[in-house]
């Protein structure tokens, strides 16, 4: 019986495969300002196969877009993603998703010129491009 157990120990990990994305950057939609916001995760995926990471990548791209960005970041939401992840890759691409981990998930600083510029204005710098670069690099 030992023997058995211990085969299966050593044997069933061999059936899974993980992938790793890092630093995985898309833009979603912000419910409030009804813009783009850039959004940057990192994820461990178990699979049934690790040649199809490009597939794997598409699908992730697809499913998070379909989140609002305020929601994505919610715990019941997250839940969600990795639910509706497994079933989309299963149901167009035949893989397999046993388990996926969120190592992290961050907004992205994705400042508009606007934003930029309203500093500017209250600083009352002016049109100096070597002023305005270094007030930049100090933000």
């Amino acid at each position: 019986m030992k023997k058995l157990l211990i085969s299966l120990f050593i044997v069933l990990p061999l059936f899974g495969e993980t992938i790793k994305i890092d630093e995985f950057v898309t833009d979603i939609y912000s419910k409030n300002s009804n813009s783009l916001k850039k959004i940057e995760m990192s994820l461990v995926i178990e699979t049934n196969t690790t040649n199809d990471i490009y597939k794997v990548k598409d699908a992730l791209n697809i499913v998070v877009s379909s989140f609002y960005v305020e929601d994505l970041f919610t715990s019941k939401s997250k839940e969600a993603f990795k639910i509706m992840l497994q079933e989309y890759t299963k149901k167009k691409y035949i893989i397999d998703i046993k388990n996926i981990y969120i190592q992290s998930m961050q907004l992205k600083n994705s400042q508009s010129a606007k934003e930029i510029l309203k500093p500017l204005k209250q600083e009352s710098i002016g049109k100096d491009r070597d002023t305005i670069k270094e007030f930049i690099k100090k933000q």
